[in-house]
């Protein structure tokens, strides 16, 4: 099923009052949601897998956070929600999925560090450096990685990632300058 779906959906779900449509006509709400999402899943599960990875989260939490945002995508479609464009929501619900994680596993840490002394720190790290410009991309401030990772490795435009991530487009090409100059330099390209 081509991308076109979303606004397919996005007509069709737009008010959705006991399975009619507001246009008379009905629809299968369910069978729709799953559709968006098996498109969501297909065209950009890797490319949410990768993001998650890239905002710091292992490969099984990358996997989990993926499954959750679809999940989220899914029961949001089901319950008549209006998704514009599913594939940015999908990459702001994502981001969420990832923040929380963050959040959560340092209330965690800061419950053990007090019922525990702290443990030996471990050595080594499943850190994927395929590509070293990848890499040194990780070692940029966050919004800017955030932004690089959605620009280029998702191709997402700057309209895309700003609403991805919350901020405006201004924003975003003035992260996505400041880390492209900070790349250069580390590269010795001026």
């Amino acid at each position: 099923m081509p991308r076109g779906v979303a606004l397919t959906v996005e007509a069709t779900l737009s008010r959705v009052d006991g399975g009619d449509v507001a246009s008379g006509g009905s629809v299968d709400v369910t069978r729709l949601a799953a559709d968006v999402v098996s498109v969501l899943e297909h065209d950009d599960g890797q490319a949410l897998f990768g993001f998650a990875r890239r905002l710091g989260l292992s490969d099984a939490e990358a996997d989990d956070a993926v499954q959750e945002t679809l999940v989220k995508v899914y029961l949001e479609l089901r319950r008549g929600v209006a998704i514009l464009n599913p594939r940015a929501w999908a990459f702001r619900a994502c981001y969420r999925v990832c923040m929380d994680h963050h959040r959560w596993s340092s209330r965690q840490r800061r419950a053990l560090a007090l019922a525990d002394p702290p443990a030996p720190s471990r050595a080594g790290s499943d850190v994927d450096d395929a590509l070293a410009l990848w890499g040194e991309v990780d070692r940029l401030p966050g919004r800017q990685r955030q932004v690089l990772y959605l620009r280029y490795a998702v191709d997402m435009s700057f309209g895309d990632v700003a609403a991805t991530l919350g901020i405006t487009a201004s924003a975003a090409r003035s992260h996505d300058s400041q880390a492209r100059a900070t790349l250069r330099r580390m590269f010795g390209g001026g």
